[in-house]
């Protein structure tokens, strides 16, 4: 495969490709919610409940499930706009890559034209159905610097989010499986994690495949031998370095927020296929929410809007909260006026640089261009979760690292002495890497497919904000979403020193070892290596930030207590509220600012006395 051949290619371009269909068969065992009383839309249920969660992804699915077991057992709605997501088939661990094209279960949103990427169109994925985005996406379990925590309690005056509180929150939500098979016997050169640092009794399973493919050791040690650090527990606080990454799979089988839902009591219900149009407003008291189809359905209590910062925003927006004049200039009357809804996004984003290899330890290949070792695999997983659909790049290398100049570049100096005194404390990273993840050409074109590998390197601590504002008065049309990437100097800055140092690793002797060809920048100069960050850079689907937490409404959406300000009985949780740029995987944030509202809820109506 020629360069300029590979230069069309993308994560996006096998996400979306028509060519390209998943063999699953979606009418394979599923994974039934046990006790949760789950309704279809048009179902009978009560119009009435204490609280009403809407949106079933790793926010709302763990806030439900927390407060419906509280003591007091209070009665919970948990509506979600998707279905129900229960095919054993889009679990499978090794095509974590792939779920995202499954019908039904992706938005499938698009940015509008960004300037800083010339233009350029990207997909904005966000997962539908229960799990939300726990189950479309690539399952990495990644719990962030604690410095960015401690940050955040700083920010918002609120100790809870401080880093010890949010550890001991963590290990409530995971259950931790540390043992580890059929690997290297040097294991702990690549990962040692204290399970002191990590949960047991938790709703999502988390850890490491049984079995890593010979690839992920390989470009680990390549890395180790340019000057990487040894993280041996990136979910330590610490994540700086170069670790095989915990994933929220175990035996081969992803873990998603549906799982908090399992085993859930009576009094908790779960209403699939409804999309809510907007908040019931009386005055400025929330009294329920509204449907597509027409249904009002109340709560006694509170509702808490947990369906993320792209459609988190839509509900607010379309229940009159908002920036006045945008709400004005679509006939929706002001409920709260706020700026600051639909403003402040955040987000990561990445690029892939591939490298085809002339004496790879390559298993995949062989397997890709067979359908029936594909058709073993499938047998064998479905019977005990074993075998290559459990192994293909789910062992992964992460890193996460500081650039030793960030402190004497111009762009820096230029910020905020806060947001400085942030980025250089000693546990926040500058910019991520990944090692061992899927080969495209396998999936797109398996029958001439070389062995190759790519290597993923994402930007972190982003200073471009963008926002998502309303294009119509209709509920059901989607915002208009501009993340303005590359939109400040001190991302494209990061990126181009970020990429340099990538590069010199892959033009190392230890990494050439016959590489025959590497598609990336034409050279490491500023000029060519923003070039290439334009013209491939994708999302990383981490989007925060649009009703930000804050401790007045000229900065902020919500308090401490994840409350709307100006607007009784509303809460905000999801990622939507996290006020910095969260320098990790954020599924894991989201999961935290569940739990976090649900037990700041339980304490104040007494659910736990």
């Amino acid at each position: 495969m020629s360069t300029s051949h590979f230069h069309r290619f993308s994560v996006q371009t096998i996400l979306h490709s028509r060519q390209f269909k998943p063999q699953f068969n979606l009418n394979s065992t599923s994974f039934p919610l046990q006790a949760a009383q789950t309704h279809g839309m048009g179902s009978t249920l009560p119009d009435r409940f204490d609280f009403i969660v809407v949106g079933a992804g790793p926010a709302g699915a763990i806030l439900a499930s927390r407060l419906a077991r509280s003591k007091k057992s209070p009665s919970v709605l948990l509506v979600e706009a998707g279905g129900r997501n229960d095919s054993k088939a889009v679990r499978a661990d090794a095509e974590r890559w792939l779920h995202r094209m499954v019908p039904g279960m992706n938005w499938g949103f698009q940015t509008a034209p960004i300037k800083g990427l010339d233009g350029k169109v990207i997909s904005y994925d966000r997962g539908k159905g229960l799990g939300g985005s726990s189950a479309i996406n690539f399952s990495v379990w990644t719990l962030g610097p604690k410095d960015d925590y401690d940050e955040v309690a700083r920010l918002v005056d609120d100790k809870e989010w401080s880093w010890e509180n949010v550890q001991q929150r963590y290990k409530r939500l995971e259950t931790y499986h540390g043992e580890v098979t059929d690997l290297p016997e040097d294991v702990k050169q690549y990962t040692d994690p204290d399970p002191r640092n990590h949960g047991s009794s938790g709703p999502i399973n988390v850890g490491f495949p049984k079995v890593w493919e010979s690839s992920c050791k390989e470009l680990m040690d390549i890395w180790y031998a340019n000057g990487a650090k040894h993280n041996p527990d990136h979910n330590s606080g610490d994540p700086i370095g170069l670790s095989v990454c915990i994933s929220t799979a175990y035996k081969g089988v992803r873990s998603t927020a549906a799982d908090a839902l399992t085993d859930a009591p009576s009094n908790l219900h779960v209403l699939v296929d409804t999309e809510v149009a907007r908040v019931v407003v009386e005055g400025t008291r929330v009294v329920g929410i509204s449907t597509f189809g027409g249904e009002t359905i109340y709560a006694n209590q509170e509702v808490i809007l947990s369906t993320g910062s792209l459609d988190t925003p839509r509900i607010l927006l379309h229940s009159g909260i908002g920036p006045a004049e945008q709400l004005k200039t679509f006939n929706i009357s002001v409920v709260k006026a706020n700026d600051n809804v639909g403003a402040n996004l955040k987000d990561h984003h990445h690029i892939t640089i591939p490298a085809i290899r002339a004496n790879p330890k390559d298993e995949r290949t062989p397997f890709y261009k067979s359908k029936e070792l594909q058709a073993a695999a499938r047998t064998l997983w479905e019977k005990d979760g074993s075998g290559p659909l459990s192994e293909y790049a789910t062992a992964l290398g992460i890193a996460y690292e500081k650039l030793d100049n960030l402190a004497e570049l111009p762009e820096l100096q230029a910020l905020p002495k806060e947001e400085q005194d942030h980025l250089l404390a000693p546990t926040v990273p500058h910019y991520e890497y990944m090692l061992n993840g899927p080969w495209l050409p396998h999936f797109l074109s398996p029958d001439t497919a070389e062995a190759g590998v790519v290597i993923f390197l994402f930007l972190l601590n982003q200073q471009s904000t963008g926002s998502v504002r309303l294009q119509s008065s209709d509920p059901k049309q989607p915002l208009i979403y501009d993340p303005n990437f590359f939109s400040h100097p001190y991302d494209r800055k990061v990126a181009v020193e970020a990429t340099r140092k990538t590069l010199k690793i892959m033009n190392s002797p230890e990494f050439h070892d016959g590489t025959v060809v590497i598609d990336g920048p034409k050279s490491d100069s500023e000029e060519d290596v923003l070039a290439y960050w334009r013209a491939n850079t994708e999302s990383t689907w981490h989007m925060m930030g649009t009703a930000r937490m804050g401790k007045d409404e000229s900065t902020a959406v919500v308090d401490k207590d994840f409350r709307v300000f100006g607007v009784e009985n509303l809460r905000v949780a999801d990622m939507s509220v996290i006020p910095i740029v969260s320098n990790n995987h954020t599924q894991t944030t989201a999961y935290l600012a569940g739990l976090t509202a649900a037990d700041k809820l339980a304490r104040e109506y007494g659910l736990d006395d």
